[in-house]
């Protein structure tokens, strides 16, 4: 008899094939995960690290792909169930067989259940392995599910504008020049002391928050460059020297020498930093003679005589020469961007000091600064005296200024060692044994400089520092996503199982074999299904009458009988199967037939 298409057979159709593309999608899924984990795909997203995104999102994200892995995989337990028994049914099986399969996709404890009962009856142990294997492989699915994807805090960055405190101050406007100078005592106590806003011979621009990250600032740095003043004529009379320009100008200067090993500053017409140094210094004979100028320190002298009836000690002075050396250090700055770390505004890499010793030179000329000629009057400070006191026989008092004594610090001259050593020698000096270099001198020029500069803009009654903006990288916490954030197992697990799931549903539903086309009067193997087949079956009858204890043994070794219901289809037609029962057909008024085959019979 002709019909139209099976419908039913059409919804099998549309069912194996969602089946196959569901399983395919999960498989999908699982490599795209790992490609993300592989190169970060995912870091894309991100969210702002606030209490909202930190508490909610998470347990969303969460929540939200337990539930997609729960209804997904049982879609994909549903389509895969029913595929495989319509498989079972129309296949030559036994019954047993076809009961182990259905109780199996009952759940994983009845699946290990059934492949438990194959030790003592074996009917269908590949079978419900593969169906155990299945529900495990979901399990699997339902345990990693939530760890799959995670938002993870990190630390990001912002490019954003800043408010700064400028380093670089007007020194012209300073009111109170000596309590400037006399905070370099307290400095040079702390010399290893890390001040933000200077580093070396370079003051820089300061955050006034402290945010993290980093921020680049303005830097002012300060150099000098030292020369020798030849043909200069002291006059110890009145504390002054002359000497010739290189115009041929005759220059008088105010000159107070110094003991030995020392560096004095004075006041000097021209905007450079004059300075009289009695150290040795490293230069050819010939410059010598032209740049070093003789000066007499007078020191007590001892003499006695005696005769027999008294002992006379006479007193009388003696000049010592101690040579000295004038020198000019012009200035200059350099305006340059640094790196800070804006929460602790420390420079990311200290400004190296760019001065190297070189040979002495003779120097006549120098540039002219507002700024310079200020710096040239603030450093020799008269009332900044440092309190060591160098006085001759005849009452000359040579005090270094505290300036001098910080200059000398950072050049390795202690005045506080060379104020004993005169006291303890009979304020007599000893022969130089210090030799200066160019490069040192320079640097502790600048850096003096520049420490008074940031000190400037610091002190109580100094010189309110002037705001700036800076561009600022800063370093926020933010939330991104993961995949796997602390162990990478969860996703192979994941992955894994849904290739396994893949193929088992390939296997079980019969992709590949002829059966496909094939359907079945029934579709489960349960308590009404046997009834029915007891009603309809006298075979299945039969056996089942046979058994005296229904124990699940003794059913299952009476349901060993080969069974097989199948309506198969070809194009258009339906071909209507016949019950086969000893050789003999039975045909059933609802167009439904069936076959069996009792075990000890196997007839086609």
């Amino acid at each position: 008899m002709t019909r139209s298409k099976n419908p039913s057979n059409e919804s099998g159709l549309i069912s194996a094939r969602t089946c196959y593309v569901l399983h395919g999608m999960l498989v999908m899924i699982h490599i795209a995960l790992v490609m993300s984990f592989i190169y970060r795909w995912e870091h894309r997203v991100t969210l702002q690290f606030t209490l909202t995104n930190t508490d909610f999102w998470p347990v969303v994200l969460s929540a939200s792909l337990q539930a997609f892995y729960t209804l997904y995989t049982a879609v994909l337990v549903f389509l895969t169930q029913r595929l495989a028994m319509s498989r079972a049914l129309v296949r030559r099986l036994k019954l047993t067989t076809i009961h182990d399969i259905s109780g199996a996709w009952t759940g994983l404890g009845s699946a290990l259940s059934g492949v438990w009962k194959q030790t003592r009856t074996p009917a269908s142990l590949w079978a419900t392995t593969a169906v155990t294997t299945y529900l495990i492989c979901v399990s699997v699915l339902h345990i990693t599910s939530s760890t799959l994807l995670q938002l993870q805090t990190f630390n990001s960055s912002i490019t954003t504008n800043v408010s700064t405190m400028l380093g670089w101050i007007n020194m012209t406007n300073i009111q109170n020049p000596v309590a400037l100078a006399s905070s370099l005592t307290a400095i040079s106590l702390f010399p290893g002391l890390l001040s933000t806003g200077i580093s070396n011979n370079t003051v820089y621009d300061t955050l006034q928050t402290s945010p993290v990250g980093h921020a680049t600032v303005n830097a002012t740095t300060i150099t000098s460059s030292c020369g020798l003043l030849p043909n200069v004529t002291y006059y110890r009379n009145n504390n002054t020297a002359n000497t010739i320009l290189g115009n041929g100008n005759s220059m008088l200067m105010a000159a107070s020498f110094p003991w030995v090993d020392q560096i004095r500053s004075h006041p000097f017409p021209e905007p450079a930093v004059l300075l009289m140094v009695s150290t040795l210094l490293d230069i050819e004979t010939s410059v010598q003679k032209e740049v070093a100028v003789p000066t007499i320190w007078e020191c007590p002298g001892a003499f006695a005589f005696w005769n027999v009836i008294t002992i006379t000690n006479l007193s009388a002075a003696v000049n010592q020469t101690i040579e000295v050396y004038f020198m000019q250090c012009s200035l200059s700055t350099n305006n340059t961007a640094v790196v800070i770390d804006m929460q602790t505004n420390t420079l990311e890499n200290p400004m190296p000091v760019p001065q190297l010793s070189t040979q002495w030179e003779e120097m006549l000329q120098w540039t002219s600064t507002d700024w310079s000629q200020f710096v040239r009057q603030t450093l020799p400070i008269p009332s900044g005296g440092s309190g060591y006191q160098f006085i001759d026989e005849s009452g000359y008092t040579s005090e270094p200024s505290i300036v001098d004594e910080y200059i000398m610090s950072l050049v390795g001259l202690n005045l506080s060692a060379q104020y004993l050593q005169w006291v303890a020698h009979a304020k007599q000096p000893l022969a130089s044994n210090f030799t200066l270099s160019q490069g040192s001198l320079e640097t502790a020029i600048a850096q003096t400089i520049a420490q008074l500069t940031w000190t400037a803009g610091r002190m109580e009654g100094g010189i309110q520092p002037g705001e700036g903006i800076a561009l600022a990288n800063e370093e926020v916490i933010a939330l991104r996503l993961n995949v796997s954030i602390n162990y990478t197992e969860p996703l192979l697990f994941a992955t894994s199982a849904s290739v396994i799931m893949l193929g088992l549903a390939l296997h079980t539903t019969g992709a590949f074999h002829a059966s496909r086309n094939s359907q079945a009067p029934i579709s489960n193997i349960g308590a009404l299904e046997l009834l029915w087949l007891g009603y309809h079956s006298a075979p299945v009858y039969e056996a089942l009458q046979n058994v005296e204890r229904p124990t699940e043994a003794s059913l299952r070794r009476a349901g060993m009988i080969d069974v097989c219901f199948a309506s198969i289809t070809s194009g258009e037609e339906e071909l209507s199967m016949r019950s086969l029962i000893d050789g003999q057909a039975v045909d059933r008024d609802d167009g439904i037939s069936l076959r069996f085959e009792n075990i000890e019979h196997d007839k086609d």
